[in-house]
């Protein structure tokens, strides 16, 4: 089942000092199953990365986003 990747767009990098601007970050939803899109108060949309120190919820329009087949190593 393909699953997505994401990471920072360099011009955010100052903004997510959490996050490494280099490396790629699996997206997972809020809640096992939940597909539907999450939005801020603002409407924006937003996107749930795995790290290794746990979760962060980043602005979509923050990331670069990339499709891959879980366990193919990408």
């Amino acid at each position: 089942m393909p699953s997505f990747q994401a990471k920072l767009k360099p011009e955010f990098r100052r903004d997510h000092p959490e996050l490494s601007g280099y490396n790629w970050y699996e997206v997972v939803p809020l809640w096992p199953g939940v597909t539907k899109r999450t939005l801020n108060l603002a409407g924006d949309r937003l996107a749930r990365l795995r790290t290794p120190s746990g979760f962060v919820m980043v602005a979509a329009a923050h990331l670069e986003f990339k499709e891959y087949a879980a366990g193919d190593g990408a």
